[in-house]
């Protein structure tokens, strides 16, 4: 029979690796062996450090212990034979317990902000396809929500080696924030350093939730639109974002019905901006009185500045994707700068690394392709117009091209279906754009991204030429011939292809032009790239005749308003540098250019068509006077109707010869 004494002792005494009962809280923090001895209530460490020594009860959750870097190589290694060929090799060097992790602990996603979802756990009861549904709501919850105190933010790759002993000993203290690291792919041969975000601040000191003038603005363009606010988030969905697509419609649509309050209301507002554009192709609403569209884009803009004082994040950058795309477009500083901003946040959130391989759900892997290839084709195309040089380098981003899988489900549409596959041609004719735009803005001698040898009309051809021949057949009838244009997105895309192509041949004019050993005089031989150039500035203008009511409805991209210009003012150089080789009637430059002014004229008059607006703010009065005085009339007299700074296009030498004027009489030299 037992001495009480010795029961006491036995239940006391712990040996040591027992699974039957635990270490005691203070052995679990710090790792080390929980033995007892004798008859002390206390083990023999906790007696050591003076510690307190309390075991976890029976009911208790114990959390299981993450496993560490090491442990989790040795099982890829150990599971590498029976992996399949496409499971991707790279992944975050954390382990996330579904049912016992801490937002305290773990650091949420890049870009979002709000933690991960398990989406292999469902809730007792649920379907698998709730479950699925589940988790890309909350991910794309996330994507679009201004929340949280707290987001994500890359770390320099100059000290990101610093993670791997910072790791290990962050390992060890309870509660201790932990950083995400992830490895990306080397399939490409080279070194690639790791990406890793830790967790920022998403606010400035001081400021708290509750401060929000974005918030305000959005109702007051809510309570301004009613009650037509629902009919405007659907004309935005059917002329612009699916030729745009910026959001996932069903997803936004979801969001939007049962949890409208979580969403960036910065964002909401340039949503609602964005759409009154298309106003006129709504049924219902055309019957209403027409928004004072300059007040709603007052608010929006002050809502989006609030926002990127207050809580920036990947919400922030599809704002202002929403507020550069809109129109009317008034402001080049303000989309400039707004670009800039773009880029700045694409950058700090790991937008401009390739997530294919990251441990974070599908939607959100396609949600950062896809906003990251919208902020680089406004870039493109804003340095193309506004002549300054673009801000994205290809070789600071590995981001691949967007799919066709990506954009479109089986239940889509032939529109929803044709307008994807125009979008993805019109990423790809971005980078080839952006391959321009690295000629044209180099102003240093060293570091050029193409060597003199390179430097050729042919190579810049071939540039071109290789993309169009990569294109689907249907995508390169559209772009050689100009037909399917009645396919959402496809007008838009024929001018930016004639942009671009036009930009190719001032291009190959420049080079011919630093290659001639003499100038060619007046009356010689014209150069054969001033001819393309200028086929190349007449299928602008024939496009713009062919385009009918339903294309001036559809969507554009805002500065494809300066293409307008570019091509009119190319002609008008052409045929100033023609006229002694034709007739007056003869000279098809300027009066293809005077054709295009007529159209735009009538264009703006009958559909309110806002891109018109540039060309004919610089160009109407030029061609009107030039077309006065090759009719013989006595137009000379006022020349204050030319804004010689602002036609830089023109050919001034051209331009003086012909008007008779004498530099420096004018007050220019």
């Amino acid at each position: 029979m037992e001495t009480p004494d010795n029961t006491q002792a036995d239940k006391n005494t712990r040996p040591y690796r027992s699974r039957l009962q635990p270490a005691c809280n203070s052995c679990r923090k710090r790792k080390s062996r929980c033995k007892t001895a004798g008859s002390s209530s206390a083990c023999v460490t906790c007696q050591l450090h003076g510690t307190e020594c309390v075991y976890p009860r029976a009911t208790d959750d114990i959390p299981q212990r993450n496993r560490t870097p090491r442990r989790l190589a040795a099982k890829t290694r150990q599971e590498g034979g029976n992996r399949p060929a496409s499971t991707p090799t790279s992944q975050i060097r954390r382990t996330i317990s579904s049912s016992h992790y801490s937002p305290q602990v773990f650091p949420q996603l890049p870009g979002t902000g709000y933690h991960p979802v398990n989406t292999s756990e469902s809730l007792p009861g649920a379907t698998e396809h709730e479950t699925r549904h589940e988790g890309l709501f909350s991910n794309f919850m996330g994507i679009v929500a201004e929340t949280g105190d707290d987001s994500s933010h890359i770390v320099s790759p100059a000290v990101v080696n610093d993670n791997d002993v910072l790791e290990s000993y962050l390992s060890t203290i309870p509660g201790a924030r932990r950083r995400c690291l992830i490895r990306p792919s080397f399939d490409s041969g080279r070194t690639i350093k790791p990406v890793l975000f830790n967790t920022v601040s998403r606010r400035p000191l001081g400021i708290n939730t509750k401060q929000t003038l974005a918030a305000t603005k959005c109702e007051y363009i809510e309570k301004y639109l009613e009650p037509g606010v629902e009919d405007v988030v659907d004309l935005y969905f059917q002329n612009a974002n699916i030729c745009f697509p910026i959001f996932d419609e069903a997803s936004f649509r979801n969001v939007y019905r049962t949890h409208k309050e979580k969403i960036s209301p910065a964002l909401l507002c340039n949503l609602y901006a964005n759409a009154l554009i298309y106003w006129e192709n709504s049924p219902k609403l055309r019957s209403l009185r027409p928004p004072d569209v300059r007040f709603i884009w007052n608010q929006a803009n002050e809502a989006l500045h609030s926002e990127l004082f207050l809580s920036p994040g990947i919400s922030t950058v599809m704002a202002i994707i929403l507020n550069v795309c809109g129109r009317p477009s008034t402001s080049m500083f303000g989309n400039g700068g707004m670009i800039g901003t773009a880029v700045a946040l694409c950058n700090a959130l790991g937008l401009n690394r390739d997530p294919s391989n990251w441990n974070i759900s599908l939607l959100e892997k396609k949600f950062r392709i896809r906003i990251w290839w919208l902020v680089n084709l406004h870039d493109s195309w804003c340095s193309l117009a506004y002549g300054t040089p673009h801000q994205i380098n290809r070789a600071q981003h590995d981001v691949p091209f967007l799919k066709l899988e990506d954009l479109w489900d089986a239940s889509s549409t032939p529109d929803q279906k044709a307008a994807p596959s125009i979008f993805i041609a019109l990423t790809t004719l971005t980078d080839v754009l952006g391959r321009y735009l690295e000629h044209i803005y180099q102003v240093s001698k060293t570091n050029n991204p193409y060597p003199p040898e390179v430097q050729s009309a042919t190579y810049f051809e071939h540039i071109l030429s290789k993309w169009e021949e990569s294109l689907p057949d249907d995508i390169r009838r559209l772009v050689l011939r100009g037909t399917y244009l009645n396919t959402p997105g496809a007008a838009n895309f024929r001018l930016a292809y004639l942009a671009v192509k036009l930009l190719l041949r001032r291009i190959q004019l420049d080079l011919d032009t630093k290659d001639a050993a003499v100038h060619v005089e007046e009356n010689a031989t014209i150069s054969p790239f001033y001819l393309q150039a200028q086929r190349a500035a007449e299928d602008i203008v024939h496009l713009i005749q062919e385009l009918d009511e339903s294309h001036f409805r559809g969507f554009w991209i805002p500065v494809n308003a300066f293409s307008l210009t570019s091509a009119t003012t190319f002609l008008l150089r052409s045929g100033l540098r023609m006229r002694t080789l034709t007739s007056t009637s003869g000279n098809a430059p300027l009066r293809i250019a005077k054709e295009m002014i007529s159209k735009l004229h009538s264009h703006r008059l009958h559909f309110s068509w806002d891109l018109a607006d540039h060309c004919l703010a610089s160009c109407s009065d030029l061609v009107e006077k030039i077309s006065s005085v090759e009719a013989g009339g006595d137009g000379l007299g006022d020349t204050s109707f030319l804004d010689f700074e602002n036609q830089v296009d023109v050919d001034l030498s051209a331009l003086e010869d012909f008007l008779g004027w004498v530099p420096g009489v004018c007050g220019w030299a």
